[in-house]
């Protein structure tokens, strides 16, 4: 049997691994108490048990493009409690992408122009010149750790930036795809495809297992770009159905798939592969947002603008604001009152103590 106070410091670890994740100032009120608490909470073996105690990153907030400011503005919106990065708004930035850890954004500003990796937590950031741009691109952001958990990935940490255009070449539409690496600081050699008809969109892209997949234009068609191994291309079609406003999501098998909404409800599909390679889509579920959303949201169809891997959040734009549903739990949050939302792109990570070490006060020694 443990002596007493080895057996009360094991019963205050193990509270203090149950604080919440999406309220980060719970642990940095925590180190406030006393030297061994602040010693233990910015400890190696505590905040990586933290982290596998919770499982995927919180989202701490979402960055979002408003339609109806001039010039464009990136907006970061806390969803936790307590946390604000060092900046808000950033003018003249165009948020492309979030992901483990980081979110990435196109600075129009910037004469040439380039790309920006963020990472609100830390506030680290790092600009990337820009390839050769096509009619029409996106890009994406991801950890290339290799074995990494994504459990506590920052901006300072290796990573990989994707970045798919389209052209229309003598009645040819040719996508490629390049790779930026963070170690090597240089982009990669070109990958292309040819196809019928869909140029690459603007809308945020997903990850499902060793591929980025963006939505086209027709949003009938979906890209995917693989960034293991031989880094191919390939277009997928998916189902006509809820017309051109679709979300790329992972289903909870971390498949790829999409949502659409028609009329009053949200459907959820799933792509799955036959023995013999083809394709396939299942509809694997609906939700009525009648159940979920003031009447007035639904007096115009919503539209489905954002999803957040790993905690399965959606986001849906209304007449009346932005909505985030969690589908595992059902909870609703409304998270803006602007309708001139275009798109949400989700930040997820862990706030932990040890990132805002030099921001807290030294414990006062008790006489």
């Amino acid at each position: 049997m443990l002596p007493a106070p080895a057996l009360l410091d094991d019963v205050v670890e193990q509270i203090l691994l149950r604080f919440p994740p999406d309220e980060p100032a719970c642990l940095v009120r925590a180190c406030l108490v006393c030297k061994p608490w602040r010693l233990l909470l910015t400890g190696t073996a505590f905040l990586r048990s933290y982290r596998l105690f919770h499982g995927p990153p919180p989202m701490l907030g979402f960055l979002h493009r408003l339609y109806d400011e001039e010039p464009c503005v990136a907006r970061f919106v806390p969803t936790a409690k307590a946390f604000r990065p060092a900046r808000l708004d950033r003018r003249c930035w165009y948020a492309l992408d979030g992901r483990h850890g980081r979110a990435l954004f196109y600075d129009s500003e910037q004469k040439p122009a380039e790309f920006v990796v963020w990472d609100p937590v830390t506030d680290f950031q790092r600009r990337i010149p820009l390839p050769e741009t096509p009619k029409s691109w996106n890009a994406a952001v991801l950890c290339t750790v290799e074995g990494c958990d994504h459990l506590d990935c920052h901006g300072d940490d290796p990573f990989l930036v994707a970045f798919v255009g389209t052209d229309k070449k003598e009645g040819i539409w040719i996508t490629s795809a390049c790779f930026y690496s963070s170690e090597a600081s240089a982009w990669s050699d070109t990958t292309s495809v040819e196809h019928p008809d869909a140029s690459i969109e603007m809308q945020p892209s997903v990850l499902s297992g060793n591929a980025v997949y963006f939505l086209c234009d027709p949003s009938t068609r979906i890209l995917r770009c693989g960034f293991v191994g031989e880094r191919e291309l390939s277009v997928i079609d998916r189902p006509d159905v809820h017309g051109n406003t679709v979300a790329l999501i992972t289903a909870e098998d971390g498949t790829l798939g999409f949502a659409g909404v028609q009329e009053s409800s949200i459907y959820f599909w799933s792509m799955e592969l036959e023995a013999d390679g083809a394709v396939a889509w299942l509809q694997y579920r609906v939700v009525d947002l009648g159940t979920l959303l003031p009447s007035r949201a639904l007096m115009i169809t919503p539209d489905v603008i954002g999803f957040a891997e790993g905690v399965h959040v959606i986001f849906v734009r209304t007449i009346v604001g932005l909505f985030t549903i969690e589908l595992k739990s059902g909870r609703v949050r409304k998270v803006s009152s602007r309708g001139s939302v275009c798109t949400a792109i989700p930040y997820t990570s862990f706030c932990t103590p040890d990132r805002a070490i030099r921001q807290l006060p030294r414990p006062v020694r008790m006489q």
